[in-house]
This record gives C-alpha cells, structure tokens and sequence, in this order.
C-alpha cells in the first residue's frame, strides 16, 4: 500500500537510504541527497513542503518496504502569485527497495506512480529525472511511462589542476553579472535541441546551489560560451554552455574558471556537449557514470474549468438583466392617441 511518510516510517528510511539509486546523479554528487530529512520536513508541513516522499510497506512483512523522493520546482512565469505559485515541474531524485527482483519493481512501480498522482494533485505538468541506460531503476521507470531523452555523462576532476591550470586573460572573457540571465536563457536555447531544453533546464534549476561564479565569452557582440561554479556541500558543480565554434577557447577558458578551486568538481556532459569530452579529459576529468535523461508528463487535475468563469459570467449578467426587467412594460408619455 503506497501512502505518504509518517513517523512511523523513519526506521524503514534509515535501513533504505544507504542502499537507495539516486535520479539526480549530478544534484547527489555536488549536494548529496537526504531522504529522512526530506521526509520529516514534508510530514511536518503536512504536505505543504517542496518534497513529496511515499513509501509502501509489504502486507506480509512489516519490515520489508520500499520509498521514491520527489522535489516539486518553483514556477519561473512572472504572472503566477508568489504567495502560492503552482509548479510546472518536479523532479524525481531517490527510489529505495529492501526486496529484489520482481517484488522490488512492483513496489517501485506503484510508488512512481503515486507520485505521478501526487504531481498531478499539485498542479505539475512534467517530471523529470536521470536514470542509467539499463537496471531495475530503468525498468520501473519505463513500466510508470517515463520517457527517455537525452544521453549524458557525469565527470569529476580534483582540484586543483596539475601545473596550477592557470591561463591567460582570454579577449571577450567577463564575469557574469545580474543583467546576463536572459542572455544565458537564450545561449542554452541556441545550443540544445527543442524537444529537450525544457527538460534540461527544469534539472539545471533543481541544482539550487549557491552560485559562486560565472563566467561569460563573447564573439562578435555574440555570447558563445558560459562556465558557472556552484557551491555545494561535497564540491563543485560546473554548468558549461559552449556553442560548437568556441571549442578551441574550451580549454583556456575551463582552466580559468578551476584555477582558483579546491577539492571535487563535478559536471554533466550532454549528448549535445560530446565534443566536450577529449577537452575535459586533457584537463584531467574522469568518467563516474552514464546517464539518461527522462521525462513523463502528467495529466494535471483541473482546479476549474475554464469555461467556468464564463457560465458564472453570464449567469451574473442573466440574474442582473432579470432583475431590471419590468412587467407591463412602461407605457410612453401620454395615452394612445398620442396625447
């Protein structure tokens, strides 16, 4: 039976978590991901929290269960309310099972798709997440509808570069400012493919670290290359933007931006970023894991009908017309022979 978290489940989520597969590889690398400590914020809020944890417990075993994680996102539109926006996307970033083989599918299946009704509860349109190519994670992802899009390679360098990586000042190299968002927006447009930048952005937002620095490149009065540091808790998490014509300035301008940093840097190379890769290796980046980018989109409940707003419109306009309405109607100035 699939329901939300309650205290009573603390137990199950601390046997879990060790062994749990994260879907936020790049967002468990920097950060790291703690399923308990959502869980309790979610059931202190009484549902009203960001996160959104479901566990299922097996009938005949009290101590075998299973739990999936989910992060709603804050809505970027400006006409919705700040005081209550309602989320167009969410994240999935943890399952965790006790059972193996098909009981641990059929309990990951159920709990994907309780979230994907929780999702639809709160308004979500789409829910994204990484998985690798094959396993169980895959499978159970697969049977709950999600969709994949996109194949992606999770890399880590530690820090600093041998032989110090620092070069030179780079012509058309600044540092991000408070005016550049939308140029950015624009460069990841430019770059990824249409069907997939939704997708793509809604994860590189979930990655809610603090942003150390960033950096710019521009060509011609042309942006053609952005590299950004976030903080996290376990290191650094990179966000590279480079159009395919900045591929000699990688180098230079990758090394720039690492020169000052210490420990683990982590960063996700995109299909459309491949050409990346023979750079990041020279640079002295390993390869951790393959991903895929995946996508289900949900049915979001209908609050009110649109067409509501209309029919109570002309109901009001009916009621108001009726109420002016007079029976005889007025006779006009004088008697019938029109004096």
């Amino acid at each position: 039976m699939t329901r939300p978290f309650d205290i009573r489940d603390v137990g199950l989520l601390q046997r879990l978590a060790a062994t749990a597969r994260p879907l936020a590889c790049w967002a468990a690398a920097v950060d790291g991901l703690y399923p308990l400590r959502e869980a309790m914020r979610a059931y202190v809020s009484a549902g009203r929290d960001a996160a959104v944890v479901l566990v299922d417990r097996a009938a005949s075993n009290s101590e075998d269960g299973a739990f999936g994680m989910m992060q709603m996102l804050p809505t970027s539109e400006p006409h919705q309310s700040t005081t209550n926006p309602t989320p167009r996307w969410a994240v999935l970033t943890m399952l965790g099972a006790q059972s193996q083989g098909e009981a641990r599918l059929e309990s990951w299946e159920r709990i994907l798709l309780g979230l994907v009704a929780e999702a639809a509860q709160r308004g979500v349109h789409h829910i994204v997440t990484e998985s690798p190519e094959s396993g169980p994670e895959w499978e159970a992802l697969q049977a709950a509808g999600f969709v994949p899009l996109l194949q992606q390679d999770l890399l880590k360098v530690s820090l600093p570069l041998e032989g110090g990586g620092h070069a030179g000042e780079l012509p058309g190299l600044r540092e991000q400012g408070k005016d550049d968002e939308p140029l950015i927006r624009l460069l990841h447009q430019r770059i990824a493919p249409k069907m997939t930048y939704p997708a793509e952005a809604a994860l590189d937002q979930f990655v809610g670290h603090h942003l150390r620095r960033g950096w710019l490149l521009t060509r011609n009065n042309e942006l053609v290359a952005y590299a950004a540091v976030h903080q996290g808790r376990r290191g650094y998490g990179l966000q590279l933007l480079f159009r395919p014509e900045a591929e000699e300035d990688a180098r230079p301008m990758l090394e720039h931006c690492l020169a000052r940093l210490r420990g683990s840097a982590y960063v996700t190379v995109r299909h459309h970023h491949s050409w990346l890769l023979p750079v990041l290796d020279q640079l002295g980046f390993v390869h951790l894991t393959s991903t895929v980018l995946m996508v289900r989109h949900v049915a979001a409940k209908v609050q009110q009908p649109v067409w509501s707003h209309a029919v109570e419109h002309a109901a009001i306009y009916t009621t108001r017309s009726a109420m002016h309405i007079t029976w005889p109607p007025p006779q006009p100035h004088g008697d019938k022979r029109g004096r």
